[in-house]
Parts: C-alpha cells; sequence; structure tokens
C-alpha cells in the first residue's frame, strides 16, 4: 500500500474561468475624468491618493485616500479627479464566468461600488506585479490571471467596509452635459449651445451642473481639453500651436496659460519631461518615482 498525501475538494464554489483584462497605476491631472461609458468587464480601482467623484445608477460617491470603487459590466458609469487634489490610483480589470461570484462574497456583494480597504497596498503590489508581464505569451496569460486571483482574493480577506456614507443622488442632466463636452471640446462650444441642444434653460443648467461637479462648464471644458492636450504633447509628434487648435483653443497665449494654470507646467515644458522619460525604457521603480515628483498645482482662484 503506497503512502501520500491526498487532498481533494469536497465542494467547489465557482464554475467557469477568470481572465487578467488590463490594469494601470496613474497619477491623473486635475479635472481627469473617464466616460459616461459602459464596460464589458469589471474594473477595480484603489485609490492611493487625492480625492474624486463616481457616478453610477443614480448615485454619487465622493471618494479619496483607502477607497475602492467597482465599475460593473453593463452599467454607465462616470469618474472624475479633483481639480485641486487630483487622484493618484491604480486599476485592475478582470471577466469570465466567475467573477459575478467572486465579487458577490465580497464587501460590494451584488449592488457595491465603492468600500473603504484596510489595506490599499496589497492591491497596488499585485498591480506592479502584473505590469511586468507585458509581452503578449501564453506563459504570460497564465501569470497574469494567477495574478488577478491574488488580487480578489485580497479582496475577499479585506477587513474594509462599505462605503455608503457619502452617497449622494447624481444628475443625468450634469452627466448628459459631460458627455457632450467630451464629445464636442475640439469645437466653439458655449453654456448656450449646450442648453439649447439638451433643452434646457442655461442658468438652469449651470446651477445644476456646478452643484454635482464642483465647478462651472467652462471650467469643466477647460479640463477636458488640457487632458487632451497632455495626451497629444506627449505621445504625437504635433507641433503645440497645432494642439491648442485641434483641442479647441484659437489662441496660443491662452492655450499655454490654462495648461499652466492646470498643470504647473508650460505645454513644452510638459512635453519635454515626458520625452525625456519615456515609460517604456524605464523600471516600474522609476515610473513610480516620476509619479510621485509630477508636478500638481491647486487651482487658481
Amino acid at each position: 500500500m503506497e503512502q501520500a498525501l491526498f487532498l481533494k475538494k469536497g465542494q467547489h464554489y465557482l464554475s467557469g474561468d477568470l481572465q487578467f483584462q488590463f490594469c494601470g497605476i496613474s497619477r491623473t491631472l486635475p479635472y481627469h475624468s473617464f466616460g459616461p461609458a459602459i464596460r464589458e468587464c469589471f474594473v477595480l480601482h484603489v485609490v492611493l491618493e487625492g480625492k474624486g467623484t463616481y457616478h453610477v445608477k443614480d448615485q454619487k460617491f465622493q471618494l479619496s485616500k483607502g477607497d475602492l470603487f467597482l465599475i460593473r459590466p453593463g452599467l454607465t458609469t462616470f469618474y472624475r479627479a479633483d481639480a485641486e487634489e487630483p487622484w493618484l490610483y491604480g486599476w485592475l480589470a478582470f471577466s469570465g464566468e466567475t467573477t459575478e461570484e467572486i465579487i458577490r462574497h465580497s464587501a460590494f456583494g451584488e449592488e457595491g461600488f465603492t468600500m473603504i480597504s484596510s489595506n490599499t497596498h496589497q492591491y497596488v503590489e499585485i498591480i506592479k506585479d502584473c505590469l511586468a508581464f507585458s509581452q503578449d505569451s501564453l506563459l504570460n496569460e497564465l501569470a497574469l490571471n494567477e495574478k488577478t486571483y491574488h488580487f480578489l482574493g485580497d479582496l475577499l480577506k479585506d477587513g474594509g467596509k462599505i462605503n455608503a456614507s457619502a452617497e449622494e443622488l447624481s444628475s443625468p442632466l450634469a452627466l448628459a452635459t459631460v458627455e457632450y463636452i467630451q464629445q464636442h471640446y475640439a469645437e466653439k462650444i458655449t453654456v448656450e449651445v449646450i442648453a439649447k441642444y439638451l433643452a434646457v434653460n442655461r442658468s438652469h443648467l449651470s446651477r445644476v451642473f456646478s452643484k454635482q461637479m464642483d465647478m462651472g462648464i467652462k471650467e469643466y471644458l477647460n479640463g477636458v481639453r488640457t487632458n487632451r492636450a497632455a495626451f497629444m504633447l506627449a505621445y504625437t509628434q504635433e507641433s503645440v500651436e497645432e494642439i491648442a487648435v485641434q483641442v479647441g483653443f484659437n489662441s496660443l497665449i491662452v492655450f499655454s496659460r490654462t495648461f499652466k494654470k492646470s498643470t504647473g507646467e508650460t505645454p513644452t515644458e510638459y512635453r519635454k519631461r515626458m520625452r525625456n522619460n519615456p515609460l517604456d525604457e524605464q523600471t516600474f521603480t522609476d515610473v513610480e518615482e516620476q509619479l510621485k515628483r509630477q508636478a500638481v498645482v491647486p487651482r487658481a482662484t
């Protein structure tokens, strides 16, 4: 008779598969936002620094350091970093037949969207590990799926709690305004143009938007333009003048002033810094240090 150690699983809680989709870490610019959009997978964000808001299912959540927020597939969501204290956050996206069951067993439950974590460091370490497997291969895919299981295992063990105290009603009118601006930011648009498109009173639109977003429509529009310009400065060969026009500024002087007010750097200074620090030639430690050094200045009043 052989001598052996043996384990047989008596009960299976899950069936199906789980796949890693994407991940990242970012120190956002002031006004950075995403959406309104619908995702096809789960995306879990981990807030490390800064403040911002998350809108989902007519709810608005105020989120800061230590919070997690979950994007569920099939739902329209919108999130925005604060103008004065923008986020530093990480995220990991995953899909598969088992994901809904795993999330249901976590503190998020069946309908939760935000929670306060007892330990955000554990999630960030896994995201950092995932970034090392950037090459497409079967071995790396298996490694990323393994990391995703560890990530969700930490979520199940997290001793945090649901963050429901900051819940507010979200405004469909404000989100419709955001969507219009993101689609037409390069055009010559005004509050009057947006109000006419949405068939609402101009003053009412301004009041609702300011209450929801803690800023005026023009300020948000400039923020969207600045974020788009920052991307083009870093990743295209377009001149500063061409970028200014393409994101909706008719004056190079106004563009430069607005960009520096938001980022603390002129467009030329920002481009030079980004070009001198190409991410594909850096280790994650280098990128992490760069994120810490990145200048973020308070909004001028």
